[in-house]
């Protein structure tokens, strides 16, 4: 008798694994989806016997409920948590391009049945344990960290409970899963259209604290493109010491026109706004006699220069912690993942064209 070909046994269904499991087809669904609102032994046990039968998800029954949910609000799932670590409440969302990662990540979160609510870690009272008791206490369980005030940041909370993923870099301790532009993808398109511009001397200008906040994601890929240049061409980076908008920019200014008298740039790749006046003190048109773009439009929306698209990043942060969370996953990752975002370079009366662009300046940035 002729042993039957796979593809001639009738699939397992969603049913066969409920049966087999003695449980609701709802509860097969939510443990086959990790769903920690099944219990963790009971969760293991109908995964082993779905495996055992051989089930697999019909991938048109899959698409079809895609389509179906995507044509009706969706049903209120659970809540998740922005936490919000600055030292008082407004100063995180006084920070434009934060404002832009809350709101793409509420959206996102809201089209997919989730609600996503703020929690001030710095509230009167609060510590790190106290945190977590209140989260739990509220049935909180995915936690998407903002920005911190500074590069290097660290959390003593607990985190065993939950699941976790910070937007950009700036959390340092504990490493968590990360969603955050490709600065390094970033400085390259800035650099690529400068010199399509016509400019061959290129220099940059940021801060201490921005190179720890992008762990060297922005400043790397310059270097290395002036590394592969002839020594004669090369434009030294100009680092000031401080936070992303140096407070003390006064004692920088001398320092900026020796830089600029000895390199001689014809444009300027800055990640903050203070280069402007350093630039009009010298008796220079931005523009016109010197280029100037910025790796933040939404810090510089004036200026030419990359479109972070904070809101996608907002929105791409939680669905990487929705997924996370579905599948079970709690606590500090072994393996962290990094979910990067391309910018977009839109041009701007800061950047003018000099001249043809030169095929070696290219080819260094290959």
């Amino acid at each position: 008798m002729e042993t039957p070909t796979p593809s001639s046994q009738p699939r397992v269904t969603l049913k066969d694994v409920a049966r087999e499991a003695d449980v609701h087809v709802s509860t097969a669904w939510r443990a086959l989806s990790n769903d920690t609102y099944v219990s963790t032994e009971k969760r293991t046990r109908i995964r082993a016997i779905a495996e055992r039968l051989g089930y697999t998800p019909d991938p048109m029954l899959s698409a079809l409920s895609s389509y179906r949910r995507k044509q009706r609000p969706p049903a209120y799932r659970s809540t998740l948590a922005w936490v919000n670590n600055f030292p008082t409440r407004q100063d995180c969302f006084g920070r434009t391009y934060i404002q832009g990662f809350f709101e793409g990540a509420k959206a996102y979160a809201e089209s997919m049945g989730f609600r996503l609510e703020e929690f001030w870690l710095r509230e009167r009272g609060m510590t790190p344990k106290r945190a977590r008791e209140v989260l739990l206490a509220r049935n909180i369980r995915g936690l998407l960290f903002a920005p911190q005030p500074m590069a290097g940041g660290s959390l003593d909370m607990e985190l065993d409970d939950f699941s976790c993923v910070s937007i950009g870099y700036s959390l340092a301790s504990p490493r968590l899963h990360v969603a955050c532009n490709d600065q390094h993808a970033s400085t390259l398109l800035c650099l690529r259209h400068l010199i399509e511009a016509g400019h061959h001397r290129i220099g940059m200008v940021t801060a201490s604290d921005t190179i720890r906040r992008t762990v060297h994601h922005f400043e790397a890929p310059f270097l290395v493109f002036q590394n592969a240049l002839p020594a004669k061409q090369r434009v030294p980076l100009f680092l000031v010491e401080g936070a992303e908008e140096p407070g003390d920019l006064a004692r920088w200014s001398k320092h900026f026109a020796k830089w600029y008298a000895t390199e001689r740039p014809t444009a300027i790749i800055a990640t903050f706004t203070g280069v402007v006046p350093w630039i009009e003190q010298l008796g220079l048109k931005v523009g016109k006699d010197i280029s100037l773009a910025t790796l933040s439009r939404t810090q510089q929306p004036r200026w030419a220069g990359i479109d972070q698209q904070e809101r996608m990043i907002g929105a791409r942060a939680v669905e990487l912690l929705i997924s996370i969370f579905q599948a079970g996953e709690r606590g500090v990752p072994e393996t962290p993942i990094r979910l990067l975002v391309e910018g977009k370079w839109v041009p701007g009366e800061t950047v003018c064209s000099v001249g043809e662009p030169a095929p070696e300046l290219l080819a260094a940035l290959e």
